[in-house]
């Protein structure tokens, strides 16, 4: 869905919760951004407190399914937001953010968005009679190119733009300083009319909510007043359109169902093209390359003869199938009663079925019972603040690139002293025989049918049902032994999608290190690198090379065995009458930043042959992601 104007409403709702839930409620579908001024507030609970016995109140303002709040957070009740901006979820891809740094004032709120290349502010102002918001922009000049609309309750009559008013208003000239310098014109209603209704008669209507828009904008002029929407506040909504360059907010993607009848057809058509494949004829680099190049094709083509698009919202269910798509189309189509009967039946089958096998695997596969339930609530993430890094804001995709990239990768290229390898024995060499289908049913066998798919689009369900076939999967050992014999990593297997995730349970989120890559790769490659991983450990730990003291990553060695070994040293200690200490500490970056030289001269010191370490100097070179 592409997206080419943006549709605003404005209200000073005058902290009526009733109002602000109904607005929320109705304007789902139709409106973009809500902008609220004196929003409600609740007193959610009371937190311990060293100076209160009662607590320190929490106070929160209404949010909604289909929305996300941006609001200034403060603990103080005087000091409690006087703005609030709602984004409908529809826009999520425009990546709108709360700019905190540029101003943090509880009664403005600027919100920045992408529309295609291009960044857009927005900014929503309430300004009490004290007019404190509008001193404060003055004080603090802000240059904010493209804002797109400055839309509030500025408490200013003038008759400027107030015509049964015959006065002009002190703060008139600073307002209107303000809108001049972000780009914006004070911009009239199509429906003239007053914006503020008298709250007794001797007192008259009067027209104090406003909105300056970009004069360049297309959208200039597409401006009403709804006063018959204004409800129990005596605020007018305003209602404004602004265009802005294409945006796709499309949040469909491409699946195909577990079970279906496309993963049936998609099964079978990677492995009979797999089939077809050469693979006792590779004699060069080349050769090999254009072989796992031609994979790549069948998988892709494959895919998108297969998949189908879907949408997932909240409504979306994890036990919904096929049937009950049918059946629900069949009623909506007939209004049958029976049609609806055979739709519940259809929906109780999927639900048993579903829960049934997770129980299932839950008892036999993973034996984790503690899945079966939830045992704390999602926690939302604040959407509120830009990641700032080295002081400044990252607002473009190049910025939050340079920040990401030097945050993952801060220890790279540092200079290391390799002399202490030369204290290390040299461990015999090691013969590397001819890969077996055996290792690689054993390195896929723990592999979580559930999990994310690389580039691919193959997941490791995928991968078992394809090598249930004996010549198929000979075909990819094939592939794999070729790779050591040839000393090379084909290009298709070092690219990668590095999906950038928050860590949980912060209290904000605007730095890079606030977040964790998770490296998605091409999931054929990654069973080659676990069969090559299990026969690395196997070789290197019958040769001693591996100390008997390292414990991760190790197969047959757990955190258990850890524990087991450090209390068996405390209690040594202990006996010889010793006060034990821990010492615990983390290396900061550490696979990120790894020598692949370094790593090099590792495995000669381990007796691997040539072709191994240029098979990993290979490896290590030319790699590629994208970040998203």
């Amino acid at each position: 869905m592409i997206k080419e104007t943006l549709k605003i409403f404005s209200q000073n709702v005058r902290k009526n919760k009733t109002l602000m839930n109904t607005i929320l409620k109705n304007s789902k579908n139709n409106i973009d951004i809500i902008l609220v001024q004196e929003p409600p507030k609740s007193l959610i609970l009371c937190v311990p407190s060293y100076t209160d016995l009662t607590g320190d109140p929490i106070y929160s303002t209404p949010n909604h399914p289909d929305w996300t709040l941006f609001i200034r957070q403060d603990p103080a009740q005087e000091n409690y937001a006087q703005v609030a901006t709602y984004v409908n979820k529809k826009l999520q891809k425009m990546r709108f953010t709360l700019r905190l740094d540029i101003i943090n004032h509880r009664d403005v709120n600027v919100l920045v968005f992408h529309s295609g290349q291009h960044i857009n502010y927005i900014i929503n102002i309430y300004s009490n009679d004290n007019q404190s918001a509008l001193h404060f922009l003055n004080r603090n000049i802000i240059d904010l190119n493209n804002t797109v609309v400055m839309t509030g309750n500025f408490n200013i009559r003038d008759n400027d733009w107030d015509p049964n008013y015959p006065h002009y208003f002190v703060h008139t000239e600073d307002l209107l300083t303000l809108a001049e310098s972000l780009g914006l014109d004070l911009l009239p209603p199509i429906n003239p009319g007053p914006t503020r209704f008298a709250d007794n008669l001797r007192n008259t209507n009067s027209v104090i909510d406003l909105a300056f828009i970009n004069p360049n904008n297309s959208g200039f002029g597409q401006y009403s007043l709804y006063p018959e929407l204004h409800r129990p506040s005596d605020h007018v909504p305003l209602i404004i359109e602004v265009s802005i360059n294409e945006t796709n907010i499309d949040n469909s993607f491409w699946s195909i169902s577990k079970n279906s009848k496309e993963e049936k057809n998609f099964i079978k058509a990677i492995t009979d093209n797999i089939l077809t494949l050469d693979t006792l004829n590779i004699m060069s680099k080349e050769n090999l390359e254009a072989i796992v190049q031609r994979l790549a094709s069948i998988f892709n083509e494959a895919w998108y003869s297969q998949a189908k698009k879907k949408c997932i919202t909240k409504h979306s269910k994890e036990w919904w199938n096929h049937a009950c798509t049918e059946s629900l189309n069949r009623y909506r189509n007939t209004g049958d009663i029976e049609h609806w009967r055979e739709f519940k039946s259809n929906t109780q089958i999927a639900k048993k079925e579903f829960f049934d096998n997770k129980i299932y695997k839950i008892a036999s596969s993973n034996k984790r019972p503690w899945d079966l339930m939830n045992w704390v609530k999602k926690k939302n993430l604040l959407t509120i603040e830009s990641i700032l890094y080295e002081g400044q804001s990252c607002n473009t995709l190049p910025d939050l690139w340079h920040a990401l990239h030097s945050s993952y990768n801060s220890a790279k290229n540092r200079p290391i002293n390799t002399s202490f390898l030369n204290e290390t024995p040299q461990a015999d060499q090691i013969l590397w025989p001819l890969f077996s289908k055996q290792e690689f049913k054993d390195a896929i066998a723990k592999c979580s049918s559930s999990s994310t798919p690389g580039l691919d689009h193959i997941s490791w369900r995928h991968l078992k049902l394809l090598i249930t076939n004996d010549r198929c999967l000979q075909k990819i050992v094939q592939i794999a032994n070729m790779c050591i014999d040839l000393e090379f990593w084909p290009s298709h297997f070092k690219l990668s999608n590095t999906v950038v995730i928050p860590k949980p349970n912060k209290n904000n989120y605007n730095s890079p290190k606030l977040f964790q890559p998770i490296v998605l790769l091409n999931t054929m490659g990654k069973l080659i690198e676990k069969a090559i991983s299990n026969r690395l450990q196997f070789q290197l730990s019958a040769n001693g090379f591996i100390d008997s003291h390292q414990f991760g990553g190790i197969q047959q060695r757990s955190t258990t065995d850890a524990g087991i070994y450090l209390t068996r040293l405390i209690r040594a200690g202990w006996l010889r009458q010793c006060h034990m200490s821990v010492l615990a500490f983390d290396i900061a970056q550490f696979f990120p930043s790894l020598n692949y030289q370094f790593l090099s001269l590792c495995l000669k010191k381990a007796g691997l042959n040539t072709n191994i370490v240029w098979f990993f100097n290979s490896y290590h070179s030319n790699r590629s992601t994208s970040y998203s």
